[in-house]
């Protein structure tokens, strides 16, 4: 491979040096720590890598990528731009935020999202699905390449230091790309040697000759609060104004407008723009493609755009003029980005001062705990030289953040194998009030603004509608708007906030139906603590598509949402949508999720080859591990009252749809008949639709009693016939590492949360030699038969206590992870697979 010649075919230019060398770091088997100027081309330097492993289908290379940013705003804009490369080679792109979640189970090949969303799914208390289906995204983070783009300005106690622990655990089998345009010297050198990763930087001999960086900039302190004179008496042609709160941005853009409109001379002709965090995506998505025209390359346009840092970052946007609060120096850098960004033009930026506190303080936020590196960074502003160049902005940068960065670096070590272990251990675990310890100190809120009588009932709908982003719920401005429109307290019609519980119903197969949601009224804020999804009753905010969401209505208006966004089709949550089934033996069943699993898992399957040499394994053990979960995870369905139930079923099944054929999905359509299950016969699925059979099958259950549960029960099993097997094979200590993975896999592979505790059951006749059979025709390894005999002959034992995978073993959870999600994604889409084939025939 020709690596220059290769990324030139790709991306139609001639590559940078210097990103040629992070190609071949990457597929060198090294981790990377990349630092580069804004308009350098680091994006098409994390791409190159990934794009050439799978243009050349290497097996060294995860078969997907993910580029995890700290800032929606930059997520949307990398979206953009890996679309269009993605496109070339046939790949699938998603964007998936918190207000966007297109893709929770992370499926596609290049996914775009955020720290928050990558974090919380790799920690296994995820933002965007069911809780029962949490442990399906942690393995498709395991077998990504991940990029971490602006890392620098992830939360340094938080999101930084629970980033770092998951490259260190999982070393030589995910590799990742920490980019940054501003990181100071000293935390780049501790980061590569504690990771074992590349340090890469374009020369001055590299950055002279592009074309990118041939501009002026300058800087100017301003004693004063950034307004709307200010802003107005600078004006030439394009300016951006940023302030550090969404609530400042919208105050000044109303002062801009108020003027605009009193006739103010210096606005005649000037078109203002918004941009902040708090628009529906679809709308900010609008704003952003009309900022691209105004202020993009080559733009006559006269614009003033009013901005939080939401333009800190991605969007390809410049300016003339500049002006900002004061902010940590690495942000500040960042939007100094937006100013004179390209080749040969000349702009000043203008830092203000920030509001005081009621203690005469500055008003730091949301740059909480920052105050010493935003005092600092406004004193190093006066030592810039008159034009700035990249080398200026390292100086500045190390001079403000180094004693920062090495005092937050050595609290990191002091705490690591204490206190952050054990938060990053509950929330593996499922400690959902962990997110904000591990991720951030900001709530972060998604709510929910819709109109009224709309099905909410199970995750796949709920993900149909777009979110906005908040840090926090103001009840009282609720409570205070409800008054001021003299609504009554009514919970059912005046309700002001809604949070989603997750139920099972009666009727429906709780392990089968999608998760249902019911959703709780809110009557005190103490009730939002921790909860990510807020519905929230839209009469009493203010929306508009123009100038986005607030909580209290800006004079003079009405409140009330003028504008929804379009609602979207379906997004899997890692529930079954629309299941039904169709009578199916238990050895179809086992082959068809094997099957499933190859092609919709086929990530951690291609990572199987690394596990083995991360963990010192013989080769094939991983992969020898994915099938045996898949292989013996209904192994409970073999027992004497499940086969006794299924079979009494089928016999009402066979009745019911006499002389009419089954349902195919398509109402009306025909399909098969109801299927008898003979005396020998082993069922693993029997013929089932909700929407025919609910009703039928709570009389039956009544009468027959409920399905007996099967994960727990499978996976007792197995460990009595397939342990010693491990133990011989791996070593004591390494195979019950192993066997602890996949017995939790198996335990878990119809809820995250299941404990695996069993009681006394019986294997159904002859079902021992079954469930040896087909788990050695999927394996290859033969289960113990004389221990499947002693099981069938004296019953299973009730298992309480069952040795469950924890986090602090890393085998077992890696093992735990992967066969999860190779076992649950295969389970779910067996049967959709089989549709789509019988639709084609």
């Amino acid at each position: 491979m020709d690596p220059p010649a290769a990324l030139e075919a790709l991306f139609g230019e001639p590559p940078y040096p210097y990103q040629v060398r992070v190609a071949e770091a990457l597929l060198g088997g090294n981790n990377v720590i990349l630092r580069a100027p804004t308009g350098a081309g680091k994006t098409e330097a994390a791409f190159g890598p990934y794009l050439l492993a799978r243009q050349q289908a290497r097996a060294d290379f995860p078969l997907r990528c993910i580029l995890a940013s700290p800032m929606r705003t930059l997520a949307k804009d990398l979206h953009g731009r890996a679309t269009k490369v993605g496109d070339k080679l046939g790949l699938k792109v998603n964007l998936h935020t918190g207000e966007d979640p297109t893709d929770p189970l992370l499926e596609a090949d290049v996914i775009v999202t955020t720290i928050d969303q990558l974090l919380s799914n790799y920690l296994h208390v995820p933002y965007s699905q069911s809780w029962r289906s949490r442990n399906i995204g942690p393995g498709g983070v395991v077998a990504s390449y991940v990029v971490l783009d602006e890392f620098h300005l992830f939360d340094p106690q938080r999101a930084f230091r629970t980033t770092l622990e998951m490259a260190r655990s999982l070393s030589g089998v995910t590799p990742f790309l920490f980019m940054t345009a501003t990181m100071s010297s000293e935390l780049i050198k501790q980061l590569a040697t504690t990771l074992g990763a590349e340090f890469i930087t374009p020369s001055k001999a590299e950055l002279d000759v592009m074309t990118s960086q041939q501009k002026t900039r300058q800087f100017r302190r301003v004693d004063d609060l950034l307004t709307a004179g200010a802003v107005i008496q600078a004006h030439t042609r394009r300016s951006i104004a940023i302030a550090n709160t969404v609530d400042r941005v919208q105050t000044l853009y109303a002062d801009l407008a108020r003027l605009q409109h009193e006739g103010h001379p210096n606005l005649h002709g000037v078109t203002l723009a918004l941009l902040h965090s708090r628009f529906f995506p679809t709308h900010r998505s609008n704003h952003e493609k009309r900022l691209k025209t105004l202020l993009g390359r080559h733009s006559q346009e006269n614009v003033i755009l009013v901005a939080s840092q939401a333009v800190e970052v991605g969007i390809d946007i410049s300016s003339e003029n500049l002006h900002t609060e004061i902010c940590p120096g690495n942000a500040l850098l960042q939007r100094a980005g937006r100013n004179a960004r390209y080749a040969g033009e000349s702009g000043v930026v203008s830092v203000y001062t920030l509001p005081l506190t009621e203690r005469g303080q500055w008003n730091v936020l949301p740059y909480k705990g920052q105050e010493d590196v935003i005092h600092a960074t406004w004193e190093a502003l006066a030592a810039l030289p008159p034009s700035i160049e990249p080398q200026d902005e390292e100086r500045l940068i190390d001079a403000v953040h180094t004693q920062g960065d090495q005092k937050n670096w050595e609290d990191y070590l002091s705490v690591r194998s204490t206190t952050h272990y054990d938060k990053m251990k509950s929330a593996f675990e499922g400690d959902r009030s962990m997110r904000p310890e591990l991720i951030r100190d900001i709530q972060n809120v998604s709510l929910l603004l819709l109109p009224e009588n709309i099905d909410l009932s199970t995750w796949d709908e709920v993900n149909r509608y777009e979110r906005i982003g908040v840090t926090w719920v103001d009840f009282t401005a609720l409570e205070d708007n409800r008054q001021a429109l003299n609504s009554d307290n009514d919970l059912e019609e005046r309700w002001l906030a809604k949070v989603p519980r997750e139920v099972v119903r009666e009727g429906e197969r709780g392990s089968q139906a999608p998760t249902k949601l019911e959703w709780k009224t809110v009557t005190d804020p103490a009730e939002l603590k921790q909860e990510a999804l807020v519905l929230v009753n839209p009469r009493f905010v203010f929306y508009t598509a123009q100038e986005g969401f607030r909580w209290e209505a800006p004079e003079g208006r009405a409140l009330g949402v003028q504008d929804f966004p379009p609602v979207h089709s379906p997004r899997r949550s890692g529930d079954r949508p629309n299941y039904w089934y169709t009578y199916e033996s238990y050895a179809l069943h086992i082959t068809r999720v094997l099957e499933a699993s190859r092609k919709h898992a086929a990530d951690v399957w291609h990572l199987c080859p690394k596990v083995d040499a991360k963990f010192a394994l013989p080769a094939g053990t991983t992969e020898l591990a994915l099938k045996a979960a898949i292989a013996a995870h209904d192994i409970g369905k073999l027992s004497e009252g499940w086969q006794k139930w299924t079979r009494y079923w089928q016999v009402e099944q066979v009745a019911a749809y006499a002389g009419r054929f089954l349902w195919n999905g398509v109402e009306g359509a025909a399909q098969h008949g109801a299927t008898l299950q003979g005396e020998s016969d082993y069922c693993a699925h029997t013929d089932y639709h909700p929407a025919y059979d609910t009703g039928r099958n709570v009389a039956f259950e009544r009468a027959h009693g409920h399905r007996p549960p099967h994960a727990g029960e499978s996976s007792t099993v197995l460990s009595e016939s397939f342990g010693d097997f491990l133990m011989d094979r791996l070593g004591e200590e390494q195979g019950l590492s192993a066997l602890k993975g996949i017995l939790g896999a198996i335990c878990r592979h119809h809820g995250a949360g299941h404990t695996g505790e069993v009681a006394a059951w019986r294997l159904d006749m002859g079902a021992g030699t079954e469930a040896g059979r087909v788990f050695e025709a999927l394996t290859g390894v033969p289960l113990d038969a004389e221990r499947l005999n002693e099981l069938q002959r004296r019953g299973v034992e009730a298992v309480t206590e069952p040795d469950m995978p924890t986090p602090d073993d890393p085998l077992a959870w890696m093992t735990y992870t992967l066969a999860s999600r190779a076992l649950r994604l295969g389970d779910t889409r067996s049967f959709e697979d089989v549709r789509q084939k019988e639709a084609v025939t």
